[in-house]
């Protein structure tokens, strides 16, 4: 530890996140929303960390990790975990309310069902394939659309929420399933984009966003009250989503997987192997 440390002791566990330290001084950082801090050091981008062995982090960033918490399950809630846990926040959905999770059975949105249940949300999943089914179905959605198969996805979601959610959560890399999220939400509903696929430009019907009142709001990881609440709920025993541990050698294989969309859940990287 470096000589200036508060707050720690050798032996504690700390956590690596994406966002690995802010200036702490820009308008971002004061209003409580450091991960949009002008002057951000990212992990394994603008700072080595991540997929290696010994790594260094801001004391004041780094999440302090419970004793008696699994350090390869509690991996993925730093990065994945975070960034849906806020992206619901930002939902401003209640208990009770009707969320749509696109992308519900991978790596994002698996722990997006997950989350959203723990609060007490309702959730509509949209995925495609049998396999991708039956991990949205284990993992807690209360109704599954098959983009595969559904014919009218924004009529099904309307159906089964009466009327639309008051959430969407699109955390797929699907433009059409980005461009189809303002019409699965009512009025007044919040529309939240987390994934990012390349070369996309979401539009919108003006007349229809306006008249409904809609929100369209982009959701980039979280701060660190949002980092000590996602992990709690974890520590609690009410996040538990599907993982698989791999060793470094194969990522080329893993980022295969994510090419053909065969991921399911998530993958920790177990750097010793």
């Amino acid at each position: 530890m470096g000589d200036n440390v508060t707050g720690w002791e050798v032996g504690d566990h700390a956590g690596v996140k994406f966002v690995s330290s802010s200036c702490w001084k820009c308008e971002y950082c004061y209003d409580g929303h450091e991960q949009l801090c002008n002057r951000p050091v990212y992990s394994g981008y603008t700072h080595d960390g991540s997929f290696q062995q010994y790594a260094t982090v801001d004391a004041m960033g780094a999440p302090k990790i419970p004793q008696d918490v699994d350090l390869s399950r509690v991996g993925p809630i730093l990065c994945g975990g975070i960034t849906v846990y806020r992206a619901l926040k930002t939902t401003t959905a209640s208990a009770g309310d009707w969320v749509v999770i696109s992308g519900c059975s991978g790596g994002l949105g698996s722990l997006a069902v997950q989350y959203a249940k723990a609060m007490g949300l309702r959730v509509v999943g949209i995925d495609g394939g049998a396999n991708k089914k039956a991990a949205a179905l284990d993992g807690g959605v209360e109704e599954f659309i098959d983009f595969t198969e559904c014919d009218d996805v924004i009529g099904r979601v309307h159906q089964i929420t009466g009327g639309g959610a008051k959430g969407a959560v699109n955390v797929s890399t699907s433009p059409q399933a980005i461009q189809q999220s303002v019409q699965l939400v009512k009025k007044r509903g919040v529309v939240v984009l987390v994934g990012l696929p390349p070369d996309t430009t979401i539009t919108a019907n003006v007349l229809q966003t306006v008249s409904k009142a809609v929100r369209i709001e982009g959701s980039f990881v979280g701060n660190r009250a949002d980092t000590d609440e996602a992990i709690d709920f974890f520590r609690r025993g009410l996040i538990n989503q599907p993982l698989t541990i791999a060793g470094l050698s194969q990522l080329p294989e893993i980022f295969d997987k994510m090419t053909r969309g065969e991921i399911v859940g998530r993958y920790v990287v177990d750097t010793y192997k």
